[in-house]
């Protein structure tokens, strides 16, 4: 058999080193799955949904450090992609989404299905083309790959008509290209870091997801306790880039500018780190850096430093390659004086650190069991028991999370998977793509109801591959968030206590049935002794399983 446009596309992935692909095909992609008709090295795990298929491309990608690819079809099923496509590109998701095209020669005639595909994906893509004859597919897709994965990554779109598919022409020719990236900041400004870091009084540390992706923990960890600066998550953290559990991690910073602003009043040194500065939920009605504050920043991303406001010293580097010359270059300068104020630093912030768990940390205060659910606080330290060590934890909990859930599970999780773009309806698939990544690993799932409503096809595509996660469904019959935003607005929902089209309770969601009808098993959880075995039950049995768990939240206040 001769090879056509779809054999070479799969081949180009296959030398690429691609071995899985997410999506939902129609006739546009026939000859994609024509092409994987007895070919072995490559699994294509179908979806029901575009955009099931999108998240779990992004949590395969985030999981192995690669390139995450999706195949969509036409028109409305790039439409279909585009919520968590927009989640992809605020997390930097190295993903490449493809989409068969009607054939070229329809074009003019704008036939059904037909659309300018790449002109729909470039708000949301690194880069975006058509390819139009054959002998580009090759170079396409390697083009693709690459633009995804260099720093600053994110996703790439390319279009496939159906007759460049279908077209005749030879082998791959070419090879994969890889830039690296580990290379340290600029060393004069990293001195003029040290020598800011040295004259710090109470330095903050702001830490992101490129900690994360650079494999810089323990880097970031040996600095952090040189200086005795409070650490800090970025706002919508979806990675673990320092242990929460660490006694100067004060949590993720509030996406809200006058809370954010009050947290750093102290600081007279902030060190951006591998994070996005300032995701904030509503425009500031006060900038939420302090004036007085002078600001490091390191990242890959350079959009990302001096984007909302000044930046002293400008580091563009790897962070695990960057940190450990920063480190030193303190050590060099310091005496026991410097040394002396850093542990009186240290010690002060960890005073600080354990006042503020001590209210939140839901693993030394469990809650009550009750009938009509469980608390914020206890489904949190149910969730903490229920993990083994060494769990993967997808975390799209919104209002039953937050960072009482996050340090629950910070001694037992070791990899976390959240959401960065605020695009609900995440969760449940991301976690099809990390269990794909991580086989052998646990792999557990928080999900809220009216977000698991979003992507519940999910559970289809888990059963049909054995993907033997836990998805837990905090399920506390409302969009909980949008009555806790109401109330800020202190208009007639403030005044009446009512919430118009934000609760489920009339029609309830019977998830337990939708479960079984798509082959996935299922339990209750009324109490954190039910959730608890339930999850511990899951894991277990090595097989897909949804958790249903009644969450009842405190009483609404402004």
């Amino acid at each position: 058999m001769k090879n056509n446009g779809g054999t070479l596309f799969m081949e180009t992935l296959i030398d690429e080193g691609v071995s899985c692909i997410f999506g939902n095909p129609g006739t546009t992609e026939l000859p994609l799955m024509d092409a994987l008709v007895n070919e072995e090295r490559l699994e294509y795990y179908l979806c029901l949904h575009e955009s099931v298929a999108v998240a779990a491309a992004e949590g395969y990608a985030f999981a192995t450090g690669n390139v995450g690819i999706v195949n969509v079809h036409v028109a409305p099923g790039l439409g279909n992609a585009m919520g968590n496509l927009y989640n992809a590109k605020r997390a930097g998701s190295p993903l490449v989404i493809t989409a068969g095209n009607q054939g070229q020669p329809g074009h003019f005639h704008e036939i059904i299905l037909w659309d300018d595909l790449p002109r729909i994906a470039e708000p949301l893509c690194k880069w975006a083309y058509e390819v139009r004859h054959v002998d580009d597919v090759e170079h396409a897709i390697r083009r693709a790959i690459k633009t995804a994965l260099t720093p600053p990554t994110g996703p790439v779109f390319l279009s496939f008509p159906g007759d460049v598919l279908q077209a005749e022409t030879g082998g791959i020719k070419g090879s994969p290209t890889r830039i690296s990236t580990r290379f340290p900041a600029d060393g004069n400004a990293i001195a003029r870091a040290a020598d800011l870091l040295a004259q710090a009084d109470r330095p903050v540390f702001v830490t992101g997801q490129g900690i994360a992706r650079s494999g810089a923990k323990e880097e970031l960890i040996a600095l952090a306790e040189l200086t005795g600066a409070k650490v800090y998550g970025e706002c919508a953290s979806n990675a673990f880039s320092f242990p929460v559990t660490h006694p100067q991690f004060a949590g993720d910073l509030p996406r809200l500018a006058g809370k954010m602003h009050e947290q750093l009043e102290d600081a007279d040194v902030l060190f951006f780190i591998g994070s996005e500065p300032l995701v904030l939920s509503f425009a500031p009605d006060v900038h939420p850096i302090p004036d007085h504050i002078r600001a490091i920043h390191l990242d890959l991303n350079t959009s990302y430093i001096g984007k909302s406001f000044p930046i002293e010293v400008a580091l563009f580097g790897d962070p695990k390659t960057t940190l450990p010359i920063l480190t030193a270059a303190l050590e060099k300068k310091w005496g026991a004086p410097e040394r002396q104020k850093a542990d009186e630093q240290r010690a002060r912030v960890e005073a600080e650190t354990g006042a503020f768990w001590e209210k939140t940390d839901p693993a030394f205060k469990p809650g009550e069991e009750s009938k009509a659910g469980m608390s914020r606080t206890a489904f949190q330290a149910a969730i903490r028991e229920a993990l083994p060590e060494g769990a993967a934890f997808v975390d799209e909990s919104i209002t039953a999370g937050g960072n009482g859930l996050r340090r629950a599970i910070g001694d037992k999780a070791s990899d976390l998977f959240g959401m960065k773009g605020g695009g609900i309806g995440m969760g449940l698939p991301t976690t099809l793509g990390v269990k794909t990544a991580m086989p052998d690993r646990p792999v557990v799932c928080v999900s809220g109801d009216g977000s698991a409503m979003y992507t519940i096809q999910t559970l289809w595509t888990a059963a049909r591959y054995g993907l033997g996660a836990v998805w837990v469904i905090a399920n506390n019959k409302s969009y909980r968030i949008l009555k806790e935003r109401i109330l800020n607005l202190d208009g007639k929902a403030n005044e009446f206590r009512q919430f118009p089209c934000m609760d489920f309770d009339e029609y309830e969601f019977d998830f337990r049935a939708m479960a079984g009808a798509m082959g996935v098993a299922s339990a209750p959880a009324d109490t954190p002794s039910e959730l608890i075995e339930a999850v511990r039950t899951g894991l277990a049995s090595g097989k897909p399983l949804l958790i249903d768990a009644a969450i009842d939240l405190e009483p609404l206040e402004r």
